[in-house]
């Protein structure tokens, strides 16, 4: 229980991060070229998640095919439930708020529900892997968090609403903890990788149909595509010296 305990308080990491690049959008105006630049850092980091830690994970899996088609599934999953959100935009009540920021915090959710369950199914392995994967995150979420809350107060959202949903990211990543603890504890290593790569096909697809076509929607400058790759970088860097 004792290490179960420890898995929660280090899955807690990024959502903090996540909260202090918010904390961070509390201070600065909102501007387009503001929110261009924040989606932009936010591509750049998701992305280098997917592509150096996430997919090379699930390439290992024997058979591949399996953690392949998971991923297939996971990115179908995300497009369902956007479709969703759009069908359920004028029914919501009490929160002036689009589908885009909707997505945007839905695909949040996912990472961080995909850092759960990579911190709770690594501190299975070792202590060692899941202070080093929960380290990588604390970066990154940084300007994940920040994007979320300028599309927040884009739309007019009051501040009490939007530090409740900030607030809410905690219970995304404690699901992947637990999930990743509890339930893949003792199981082979082919679950654990088909249950990351639906996440991570879930990831992609926010990524590339959500973050980067709004992203270009804004104020669009040469800045923001050096913002996009020198958040790669920074977060590959990030995650190679800790590796």
């Amino acid at each position: 229980m004792q290490e179960f305990l420890f898995a929660l308080t280090l899955s807690v990491l990024p959502v903090v991060s996540n909260f202090i690049g918010a904390m961070i959008a509390e201070t600065l105006p909102t501007s387009k070229q503001t929110l261009g630049l924040a989606l932009h850092a936010t591509a750049g980091v998701l992305l280098a998640i997917a592509s150096s830690e996430l997919i090379p994970r699930v390439m290992i899996a024997k058979p591949v095919w399996a953690t392949i088609l998971a991923l297939f599934l996971g990115g179908a999953f995300f497009i369902w439930v956007n479709e969703l959100l759009k069908l359920s935009k004028n029914r919501l009540r009490g929160i002036d708020i689009n589908t885009v920021s909707l997505a945007i915090f839905l695909s949040i959710a996912i990472d961080l529900f995909g850092d759960g369950l990579m911190i709770g199914t690594s501190l299975t392995i070792s202590p060692h892997l899941g202070v080093v994967l929960a380290s990588a995150r604390v970066v990154a979420h940084i300007p994940e968090g920040f994007v979320t809350n300028v599309a927040f107060k884009s739309q007019k959202m009051p501040r009490t609403k939007r530090l409740l949903l900030l607030a809410a990211f905690i219970i995304p990543v404690w699901l992947g903890t637990t999930l990743g603890y509890w339930g893949l504890r003792g199981q082979a290593d082919l679950a654990k990788l088909i249950v990351l790569a639906f996440t991570t096909g879930a990831l992609m697809v926010a990524i590339a149909e959500e973050i980067i076509p709004e992203a270009h929607q804004t104020q669009d400058t040469n800045w923001s595509m050096l913002t996009f790759i020198g958040s790669f970088a920074v977060s590959m860097l990030f995650s190679a010296y800790l590796e």
